[in-house]
């Protein structure tokens, strides 16, 4: 008895110890996948973080009368998304962003838009003054001061969290 015990302990730790180490699904497992620093938009539609952002573009529906509220003040502010390619997060969550701001002709070539390695950090762009913990991050400013921001996940919608954050 206490040797079957003993066995079965032994395998329930060794499957334990060797899920740890696997591959987390939807993250490339190969640093040269990452994108570090400061890009485009453009960048972040090619590739393999590319294939998740046209997917998630295309499906995500925004909310139309939230949208029509947000086109009335989101021209005042601009906007900085610090994004980890390799977040499933991420992957939802920035294409579902610019759907947003493209469906109100929001000029998207201003955003500051900086990608972070598992550390947070990026590269030689400074982003510690950022004080971001979790990605994706998106920032509002008006008149250079920040306004609000999502973290991660909304907490409603990506649109109703916007039109929270320009009515504060």
């Amino acid at each position: 008895m206490k040797f079957a015990f003993l066995l079965l302990f032994t395998i329930i730790l060794s499957n334990l110890v060797y899920t740890q180490n696997e591959d987390i699904p939807n993250e490339p497992n190969d640093d040269n996948e990452l994108i570090i620093g400061e890009c485009k938009r453009a960048m972040l539609q090619e590739g393999e973080f590319g294939l998740s952002f046209i997917e998630e573009y295309q499906n995500y529906d925004p909310e139309m009368p939230i949208m029509n509220k947000i086109q009335h003040s989101i021209f005042s502010y601009s906007i900085t998304i610090v994004l980890g390619t390799w977040c499933s997060d991420s992957q939802e969550q920035v294409p579902r962003f610019f759907k947003i701001l493209d469906k109100i002709d929001y000029n998207t070539n201003y955003i500051r838009i900086i990608c972070v390695d598992r550390d947070k950090t990026s590269g030689d762009t400074e982003v510690s003054n950022l004080n971001v913990e979790l990605v994706p991050t998106f920032i509002f400013y008006k008149n250079n001061i920040e306004k609000g921001r999502i973290i991660e996940t909304p907490l409603i919608t990506l649109e109703a969290d916007i039109l929270n954050i320009l009515h504060e």
